[in-house]
């Protein structure tokens, strides 16, 4: 059965290649934006360093809305098809198709942050990807996870209300703007609340995995974000089955438009 979730969103993935190519240069497009945006701010000095902390900081948040929208932004189509309660007919859970966009929003993140990056660092001259690996690799796995996650207790939220998952994603809105804070700014007692703010722990992993000095913080972000983590996967299992007991008593209501 996963195998046939999997095949099935890569395929629909290869008949719909040109979308996914356009939202790659969309969602690049909106990283240099932001990039353009920070570095006015940006003494010349100290351009090489900011550069590189906040593209990776961009570069996370564009994870978070790539998954929030691929994985969650799917659940209106998926209903307007009519294939959650023919799903649940045949005992698969439709949020287990809804997670198969996990492949399609790993792809869209990936492409983007290798394509933004060289086209960042061939105008900057700046070497973007000399970083740490391992701490990269792990806090962009965590960011993703926790992205997934979200998504997937949006999507349960919005099946078993009138409320589109539109609606639902204002949290990612407000991410970028956190996210971009220096956590050398913050007050020494409230760093480890401001860690506590979901994703930002993850992000500032990936901060220190692009040159930032490794300190004591950076073991509590690491517990905090598995904590997190764990907490999200509790919750939106949670959501998950609430919203499959009301969609087997009373169907979905949420807004199937797409």
């Amino acid at each position: 059965m996963i195998k046939a979730i999997i095949w099935l969103h890569v395929l629909r993935l290869w008949r719909l290649r040109y979308s996914f190519l356009n939202m790659v240069v969309s969602n690049a497009m909106w990283v240099l934006l932001l990039i353009l945006g920070v570095l006015l701010f940006v003494p010349r000095s100290q351009l090489p360093y900011a550069l590189k902390s906040a593209y990776w900081t961009i570069a996370c948040w564009s994870v978070i809305s790539s998954f929030s929208s691929i994985v969650g932004g799917w659940t209106n189509f998926f209903i307007s098809l009519g294939m959650v309660e023919e799903h649940m007919l045949r005992g698969i859970s439709p949020f287990l198709v809804i997670s198969g966009r996990l492949v399609v929003a790993s792809l869209v993140s990936i492409t983007t942050i290798i394509f933004m990056g060289l086209l960042v660092q061939s105008l900057f001259s700046v070497p973007l990807f000399d970083i740490r690996p391992d701490i990269a690799l792990i806090s962009l796995m965590i960011v993703s996870m926790e992205s997934l996650l979200y998504s997937l207790l949006i999507s349960a939220i919005s099946m078993r209300s009138s409320i589109s998952e539109q609606f639902l994603e204002i949290m990612n809105f407000a991410v970028i703007g956190i996210l971009i804070v220096p956590i050398s700014v913050i007050p020494e007692g409230l760093r480890v609340l401001y860690l506590s703010i979901p994703y930002v722990a993850p992000a500032y992993m990936l901060k220190v995995a692009s040159g930032s000095e490794i300190s004591s913080l950076f073991i509590i972000a690491a517990v905090i974000s598995i904590i997190e983590t764990i907490a999200l996967l509790l919750i939106a299992l949670l959501a998950v089955k609430a919203a499959e007991s009301h969609i087997r008593r009373n169907g979905t209501r949420a807004i199937g438009f797409y």
